[in-house]
């Protein structure tokens, strides 16, 4: 299984931060990773809400399913996506600071099949990733509020 925790501040208020990070159909519009995003239920996102989204990691087009099992504006959300050979499972939580927000991230890693046997090299580059989003999100919000 691989783990990976990072801790970000962002100079925004919480309620940005998170309707940008939370919510899967607004990842094309600032990370470079994502192609398409759509919800597959109806109505807003909440606790239960599914959809998909299409982008590139470690060089290849990926396709998945999502999930969130928990939705609190704008403290906390949870889920998890699967495609293939990869589950995932994340976490994050949003905390005011005085100068916006610190996002908390964690992110669960289960490789299936013959994947484990690379789990040491793919550690990092979903790591990388991962750093790059957030930094990503910073930019974004940066330039645009």
């Amino acid at each position: 299984m691989i783990t990976i925790h990072l801790l970000k501040e962002i100079e925004a208020p919480p309620e940005i931060v998170f309707d940008l990070l939370a919510d899967h159909t607004q990842f094309p519009t600032w990370d470079p990773h994502f192609i398409a995003a759509s919800l597959t239920t109806d109505g807003p996102i909440t606790k239960g809400s599914k959809g998909t989204t299409v982008g590139e990691m470690m060089g290849r087009r990926v396709e998945n399913e999502i999930y969130y099992d928990a939705y609190d504006r704008p403290k906390f959300v949870s889920g998890g996506t699967s495609s293939g050979m990869v589950i995932a499972k994340n976490s994050v939580t949003f905390t005011p600071i005085d100068n916006g927000t610190q996002i908390d991230f964690y992110l669960q890693v289960k490789l299936k099949g013959l994947m484990r046997l690379f789990e040491i090299f793919i550690k990092p580059v979903i790591a990388k990733e991962k750093e790059e989003t957030l930094d990503a999100l910073d930019n974004y919000i940066t330039k645009n509020y």
